[in-house]
């Protein structure tokens, strides 16, 4: 299956016919599970929803939705599902584009465990949203979330410009890999952020 992705590029107006994607079939009750709690820095009531899309399957996982309180959000999900899963932002305020951003993972060119300061961030132009996963009960990631501006959808219309949330692990994290686009740091999608099962 073709990833959709939207580059935030040039006017942030691409219009990408989302693919209708059959659900993921949930894993049995007994399935191990993984607690991510997610520490983020810039985005207080942001909503992080977990999601696993594997390229060339037609079918995927959805986990809850958790809105950032405290600093945090806690996701329970099951450790199958870690591998290859991805985190979608949605942010607190209005962002006038045509799609969903996700949390980077890792860019393209940077090693796990790398820090990678806002100015680095906007200068990469790849950068990919899959994590490598986990086999562990719980695990931390920490998050960093900018607020970066580009012009917004619809093009024309009254509002030229739109605040995007730029987001992304800090230290990056091992990636399954995925690499796409990346316009000021950011990445977006308009169905899941696919990756893939290696």
């Amino acid at each position: 299956m073709r990833k959709s992705v939207v580059a935030l590029a040039a006017a942030c107006a691409l219009v990408v016919t989302p693919v209708v994607s059959a659900t993921a079939a949930p894993l049995a009750p007994s399935a191990a599970s993984t607690t991510i709690t997610v520490k983020v820095i810039g985005c207080g009531g942001c909503t992080i929803t977990p999601v696993q899309a594997i390229t060339g399957e037609d079918a995927i996982w959805t986990g809850t939705a958790v809105k950032v309180s405290g600093g945090k959000a806690v996701l329970t999900v099951p450790t199958a599902r870690t591998r290859g899963m991805s985190f979608n932002l949605e942010a607190s305020w209005k962002v006038a584009i045509n799609a969903m951003p996700v949390i980077v993972t890792q860019y393209q060119g940077t090693q796990p465990g790398q820090v990678v300061t806002k100015k680095q961030a906007m200068a990469f132009t790849s950068a990919t949203a899959c994590w490598a996963g986990t086999t562990e009960p719980a695990v931390t990631v920490n998050v960093t979330v900018r607020r970066v501006t580009m012009p917004a959808f619809p093009p024309g219309g009254k509002k030229k410009t739109t605040k995007v949330p730029l987001a992304w692990m800090v230290p990056t994290q091992s990636t399954s890999g995925g690499f796409d686009t990346a316009s000021k740091g950011v990445i977006a999608q308009q169905n899941a952020w696919f990756c893939p099962d290696a």
